[in-house]
């Protein structure tokens, strides 16, 4: 009896101690946190990616900070719209500015003006 107590106790304190050393998966990269380390673009520079928004309009979206912070642009050589996110997969907000992504859109909203919805561009 007392071998298959000591039989009992190691088994249970093994899976105790095995349970307790794993570590917490992390939950997958967001699209942000992907994009802020790539370059969708001919000029290479690290999280800019080109949009194509519904008004035929380019928008060049360069995601900073771990894709917590969206610099947005009309052209390269504009100066940027700076946006930012409290957490991964939320609103990003500006002054007076804030977008949204969905997939490989994002909806940028701005006062009283219609929403503007941007694709990634591909064709690049």
């Amino acid at each position: 009896m007392t071998a298959l107590r000591i039989g009992i106790a190691g088994i249970s304190l093994f899976l105790v101690s095995s349970g307790c050393s794993e570590q917490p998966r992390k939950a997958p990269p967001t699209e942000q946190e992907i994009h802020a380390g790539d370059s969708g673009d001919a000029s290479g520079i690290a999280g800019r990616h080109p949009y194509r928004c519904d008004d035929d309009r380019p928008l060049l979206v360069d995601f900073k900070n771990e894709g917590m912070t969206l610099e947005l642009r009309r052209d390269g050589n504009a100066a940027p719209v700076v946006l930012t996110a409290p957490a991964a997969g939320l609103q990003y907000v500006g002054d007076t500015m804030s977008a949204t992504f969905a997939g490989n859109e994002i909806k940028i909203e701005e006062g009283d003006k219609p929403p503007v919805l941007c694709r990634k561009d591909t064709s690049l």
